[in-house]
Order: structure tokens, then sequence, then C-alpha cells
């Protein structure tokens, strides 16, 4: 574990994130004691931020080489527009977590919950139900395709390079996203195995179920 991560983890919670933690030990036990291995997938902030600019390379050359190769362009980029876009986005971006999840979950929106972490001023969305692996997908990957895909291969066609800046600009934002989906798409679970937001960290839990002649795969959560 690295210092930065280790940090996150030791970092003072908020009176709701408290709440989610105890709520979360207490679901993590009952798990553990009917035969289930628990797997950390949670990654660090600033791991995350700099794979966000690893990550989102090969979404701004697709959109650059797209928007070069129709050639509409016209007129400068508005850079102020496209900040307060992103300003404003970044909740919408959070929204959409909520929502693309909420669509699976069994508590529907009640299951959503949001928060701030003020030592990296980062907003998250966290959903307290346990989902499916393509749900879990589903929810992670939604505001890359809504905010940052979509405006980013529209701007081609529309020749508004705003909206390409906008799209390059939510693409980077969802980096994180992309690094845990990454994550998790390199781990290979059993026929029982369940996904779980982690309810105050960047990330996820897997929930394995193992028989008796299976190591336990352990981590720190």
């Amino acid at each position: 574990m690295d210092r930065e991560k280790e940090k996150e983890q030791n970092r003072k919670l908020s009176p709701a994130e408290e709440k989610r933690r105890e709520r979360f030990e207490r679901y993590k036990a009952r798990m553990e004691q009917e035969g289930y291995a628990c797997r950390d997938l949670t990654v660090g902030l600033v791991y995350a931020n700099v794979m966000a600019i690893v990550l989102s390379v090969p979404f701004i050359i697709l959109y650059t080489a797209l928007f070069i190769y129709f050639g509409k362009g016209t007129g400068r980029p508005s850079p102020l527009i496209a900040i307060l876009a992103y300003v404003i986005l970044i909740p919408v971006h959070e929204a959409i977590h909520g929502l693309g999840w909420s669509l699976f979950a069994g508590g529907g929106l009640r299951s959503i919950s949001f928060g701030f972490i003020k030592e990296y001023l980062t907003p998250y969305c966290t959903c307290s139900e346990a989902l499916s692996k393509g749900a879990y997908f589903f929810g992670a990957l939604a505001p890359l395709i809504v905010l940052g895909v979509i405006p980013g291969v529209l701007a081609a066609f529309t020749g508004s390079s705003t909206l390409l800046i906008i799209g390059i600009f939510m693409t980077m934002a969802a980096g994180g996203d992309m690094t845990i989906a990454l994550k998790l798409a390199g781990f290979r679970g059993g026929r029982e195995t369940v996904y779980l937001d982690h309810p105050y960290r960047a990330g996820l839990v897997v929930f394995e179920k193992t028989d008796g002649n299976t190591k336990e795969k352990e981590s720190e959560v």
C-alpha cells in the first residue's frame, strides 16, 4: 500500500461517511460469515489523477483526429464557456453515476449517496447496494460516455471547438472512473461474486464465494 492511499484511508470521515462505514463493516462481516472472501479494488486519488492523463490520451487523439478530418471547425474556441461548462458538469458527472447505478439497485435512488473529500477537492457518488459486474461497469463509465465521448465526437460534426474542449475536459474528469474500470476488468471473479462500491473511497470491494479448499483472498478494507 502506497503512502498516499494509506493517507486517504486514514483521513477523518464526515458524519455521513462514518455511518456508511459502519453499515459497510456490518455487511462485510455478514458476507465473510457466509463464506465470501473480500477483495479490495479501491485506488488512490493521486494515482487515479495521474492515470486520468494517461488513459485520456487515446480519446483526445480520437476527438482531435475526427475534428481535423471532417474539417468543419469554425471560429475560435471559448475557453471561458468551456471552463464554466466543466464546473457545472462536474456535479452532473456524479449525478449520472448515481442514476446509472440506481437502475440496477433494488432501492433505486435511495441507494445512492454523494460526498465530498475536501482534502482533495473531490466530489464523489457511491451506491450502498451490491451490484453485478456489468451493472457496476455501466454506472462507473456512464459519465465518460455521456459527457466525454458524445460531446467529443459530436464536435467533429458540428464544428464546435468549444464542444471539443468540453469533451476533452470531461473525458479527463472520468479518468479515475476509467482507472477503476480497468482494475475491475482485470479481476476474474467466480460464479458467486458481488460488487460493492466503497462507501467513501474511490473504487469498490468484491465479495467472492469460497469453499473449504479455496484459499481466501484477503485485503485491508
